[in-house]
């Protein structure tokens, strides 16, 4: 469709309540327009384009509507719920997310919603849970957060990457022992099921936290931070740090190699 998909900041109405935008950006034309999910996909975060060439968007709720994950369909428009809760508990605000090979839909829920005023008290943990949606079991995959964020998996999908910035709470105050880190977990696939073991510290960034999180082709991980899209190798050895005015929230990287740049007020495109 040549169109980039993007959410906005949380926004205020006049009388005080919090709402997202969520847009699409025409790549050749450089128009963007209005979505209208608003409403239908209340405080709409990461996505990631599926298999079938919809759009799976985190939800992260309100106090009146349910955190979860939608699906999203841009030619007609329609919108179905994946999953709005686990075992009678609701999800706190989920943030990021992603499709594995074998269809499966794995996303982080950071309590961030509740700290930021638009989401009731959590029942459960931050988490990064799993969801296959034909047959609509789901179930927890990694536990040990202060607050999961991005998700990404490595090109052979051998690996799952999480950043967690729980450094910079919902309201904006900082807690220099809180991680402001990556973690990389090895994925194992058994007769049992798919595990997320082997925890290691992939790299921790330099400056605010890690939030977005993309793999590129060349195994390289790229997250966007106070200071901008920060690089790494597949070993955790830091390769650039590319500075973004205001800092980067999210990015998508582009198939000629550069990227759709989200910084806090404004859309880059970086040419590489």
């Amino acid at each position: 469709r040549d169109e980039l998909f993007f959410t906005s900041n949380r926004l205020r109405r006049t009388d005080g309540s919090q709402y997202v935008v969520v847009s699409a950006f025409q790549l050749t034309k450089g128009t963007t327009r209005n979505l209208g999910l608003t409403e239908s996909i209340p405080m709409a975060n990461g996505a990631f384009r599926l298999a079938n060439g919809n759009l799976v968007v985190t939800m992260q709720g309100d106090k009146a509507k349910p955190a979860g994950l939608a699906e999203y369909n841009p030619v007609s428009g329609a919108v179905k719920f994946l999953t709005t809760g686990f075992a009678g508990y609701q999800f706190n605000s989920p943030n990021d997310v992603v499709q594995a090979n074998d269809s499966s839909i794995w996303f982080t829920d950071p309590q961030y919603g509740f700290e930021q005023g638009f989401r009731p008290k959590p029942t459960i943990g931050n988490w990064v849970w799993r969801l296959q949606p034909e047959t609509g079991i789901q179930r927890l995959l990694i536990d040990g957060f202060s607050k999961p964020n991005g998700i990404a998996f490595s090109r052979d999908q051998k690996y799952v990457y999480v950043t967690d910035s729980g450094y910079i709470a919902g309201n904006g105050a900082t807690n220099s022992v809180l991680p402001r880190t990556i973690y990389r977990f090895r994925l194992t696939e058994s007769s049992e099921g798919i595990f997320a073991g082997e925890r290691i510290v992939f790299c921790v960034v330099t400056k605010g936290i890690p939030d977005g999180l993309k793999v590129d082709d060349f195994g390289r991980v790229w997250t966007g931070t106070g200071a901008g899209l920060e690089v790494f190798a597949n070993d955790g050895t830091p390769l650039a740090v590319i500075p973004v005015p205001g800092g980067v929230s999210n990015f998508a990287l582009a198939p000629d190699g550069g990227a759709y740049v989200m910084g806090e007020t404004k859309l880059y495109r970086l040419d590489l």
